[in-house]
């Protein structure tokens, strides 16, 4: 009997999302997820870093925050991977056959960006990619076709919806766009003589008036933030940036991975594919991993910034070994080992087992070289901290805070629980959204409050309240992994008289 390749795929998927589903009930949160929980608490057109996108989602699948866990918030990220493995299989099928759809859905999770950076982790990223393979699907489907031959314009006008939602969810999807209109000009000139590509056009442009609009009312400070991260031109080499680029994008991709991807681009013209698809799936992904490699050459860059190039080339890899012996197999046992890493690794930072113990001479300075302390410790801290502020009577005042780290954390562990307010000290890059939440919080001046801190981010009140001329330590809160104290929490009551 043949293989059902569609129903062994949903299956697939749906183990998948099982094990995505466990990192994430028994993970906390990273400085950069829950910081992301602020966009959907204090909603907008557009924010600071990103667009507004991931905070709509955070929305919609906690309830409008009506379930918070970390489980649910993550449900943001993980429920949309999915249906982007889904929609992966039907690109690998629509390009070959249902096995290369199947071996394309199996790469999707080995790949380290689509599993866990997008796929577990509440990130802009997450509901990018979703949009983005839904609008590449229908637009591989589309713009090598003439005009005259679509009969019905609804799918082209979602290509362009779904678009515009990828836009609306990271800058990097404009990418895609440009992808669109350089195919159209350079392979299908026809599709400038459709009334309905200039309508679909409406919906991207829409999504960037939007953002546009945003900045225009905060003196363009988002796009200045990122112009300061990824100038174009400069005469100053970072070495160190690009090498860690071109490391970070094999990494994130999985060697393995990159490895098939590198083969199926040398060899793109032997496959059987048509020759406007191969330049479609050439024309979305190649300028951006080019783009973030020239950046790293003069600005430090994150390799997560091209994942979705990598993603979107994942079926021209399956197609490549799609005829190989036994591949499925070989693969899904390297789906398996990785899983197992993963639960292990889980493990290892909720255990501390295996964790070299890490003693700093200074109380003030414990675990900032431990990297796995962002996503470790903060469940124990609300616990302990928040037995503090009970006892002494101190839920009524606010929080007060140095930068977007460790405010968010603190945020969302101490001050949700006890419904206090949190106020972010620094300036304008150091606090990003909290500039406006701030502003929302605190209309007037407050004259004693909670400073907190913790030893990996450990900033003296001394030297940032000078206006608080009494500051009383209460209490230092040791973090414990393994019976060993693997951070510090400091609480000071704060008065300006």
């Amino acid at each position: 009997m043949p293989i059902s390749y569609k129903k062994v795929a949903i299956l697939f998927i749906v183990f998948s999302t099982f094990v995505r589903l466990l990192i994430s009930y028994f993970l906390e949160f990273g400085n950069d997820e829950v910081y992301y929980w602020l966009y959907a608490k204090y909603p907008a057109i557009s924010h600071f870093d990103h667009p507004p996108m991931v905070g709509f989602f955070i929305q919609f699948f906690t309830g409008n925050l009506f379930f918070e866990s970390e489980f649910f918030i993550r449900l943001a990220a993980i429920i949309p991977a999915s249906l982007s493995m889904y929609c992966i299989y039907l690109i690998g099928t629509f390009l070959k056959n249902s096995a290369t759809g199947f071996l394309a859905v199996i790469l999707y999770n080995l790949n380290f960006y689509g599993f866990i950076i997008s796929g577990t982790f509440i990130l802009p990223d997450s509901p990018m990619v979703f949009f983005w393979l839904i609008s590449f699907f229908l637009f591989l489907q589309l713009l090598p076709k003439n005009p005259d031959e679509i009969n019905n314009n609804i799918k082209l006008f979602f290509a362009f919806f779904f678009l515009g939602c990828a836009i609306y969810s990271k800058y990097q999807a404009v990418y895609l766009l440009f992808a669109v209109v350089l195919f159209v000009i350079f392979f299908n000139s026809k599709w400038l003589k459709s009334k309905a590509f200039y309508l679909g056009l409406l919906f991207p442009f829409i999504a960037i008036f939007l953002i546009f609009y945003w900045n225009y009312s905060n003196d363009f400070i988002s796009f200045k933030f990122h112009n300061n991260r990824v100038s174009i031109f400069s005469l100053n080499f970072n070495k160190q940036s690009f090498f860690r680029e071109i490391l970070g994008q094999i990494v994130y991709t999985n060697p393995y991975v990159f490895f098939v991807i590198v083969v199926a681009l040398l060899n793109i013209k032997k496959r059987n594919i048509d020759s406007d698809y191969n330049a479609f799936f050439l024309l979305t992904s190649i300028p951006l991993i080019v783009t973030t490699i020239y950046l790293s050459l003069f600005k430090n860059t994150l390799p997560h910034w091209s994942g979705i190039s990598y993603l979107t080339l994942i079926p021209l890899g399956a197609a490549q070994l799609v005829n190989k012996n036994r591949i499925e197999k070989k693969l899904l046992i390297f789906f398996a080992v990785l899983s197992l890493i993963f639960m292990v690794g889980l493990f290892v930072i909720n255990s501390g087992f295996l964790i070299p113990k890490i003693t700093s001479l200074k109380i003030e300075e414990q675990g900032r070289k431990d990297v796995f302390m962002d996503l470790y410790g903060w469940k124990q801290t609300s616990e302990k901290v928040n037995n503090i502020l009970e006892k002494e009577n101190l839920t009524h005042l606010p929080i007060v805070s140095k930068g977007w780290f460790p405010t968010a954390h603190i945020d969302y562990y101490i001050a949700r629980p006890n419904k206090m307010n949190v106020f972010a000290l620094g300036n304008l890059p150091e606090i990003h959204k909290y500039y406006w939440i701030n502003k929302c919080r605190f209309d007037k001046d407050f004259k004693e409050a909670l400073y907190i801190t913790d030893s990996r981010n450990f900033t003296n009140p001394e030297d940032i309240l000078s206006d608080f001329k009494i500051q009383k330590p209460i209490d230092t809160i040791p973090v414990i992994r393994e019976k060993n104290t693997v951070k510090n929490v400091f609480i000071y009551l704060i008065k300006k008289d």
